[in-house]
């Protein structure tokens, strides 16, 4: 995971032995998740704003800010294959209101991710959001492809939708 990985080891040490196939001597394609997660599990730690997350490191309690141009330089740098835009984890259970809510602010933090990811090699994947609503993950599927991914993942799975 992004988050963890820029904490401990940094990217600083994953850079100087190349890149994380290099670090982890694994030739095959990786894919990393951005930290968005992180949003969601570290509650207590976090703050969520437009700008991103400023969340408490796990490892020493250091305020570090990971936001979606941020999530994307991290995973730039690692070399993963394939990188997730940075997204905000719906909480299960969520009301229609907060669904549509932190739906929409991750629409926004893809549009910035798609942005920075600009022309590099590795593909960039929209996560779809919505929690239970089915028609919030259509909104936001469509947001997404308008936007334009080499590929798909359904966010929220992982919190019990």
């Amino acid at each position: 995971n992004t988050f963890h990985l820029m904490l401990r080891p940094g990217t600083d040490i994953i850079q100087q032995h190349g890149d994380l196939h290099d670090f982890i001597g694994w030739s095959k394609p990786i894919l990393t998740d951005s930290g968005g997660f992180q949003v969601f599990s570290l509650g207590a730690m976090r703050k969520i704003s437009e700008e991103g997350v400023k969340f408490r490191s796990p490892v020493d309690g250091a305020e570090v800010f990971l936001g979606p141009e941020s999530a994307i330089a991290v995973q730039q740098k690692l070399g993963a294959d394939i990188i997730m835009v940075f997204d905000e984890c719906t909480p299960y259970p969520a009301t229609e209101t907060e669904a549509r809510k932190s739906m929409e602010l991750s629409l926004r933090w893809a549009k910035r991710c798609h942005e920075a990811h600009a022309d590099h090699r590795a593909a960039l994947f929209g996560i779809v959001q919505g929690g239970m609503h089915k028609y919030l993950r259509e909104a936001s599927l469509t947001g997404l492809i308008e936007q334009g991914y080499r590929g798909y993942a359904i966010g929220g799975l992982s919190v019990g939708e």
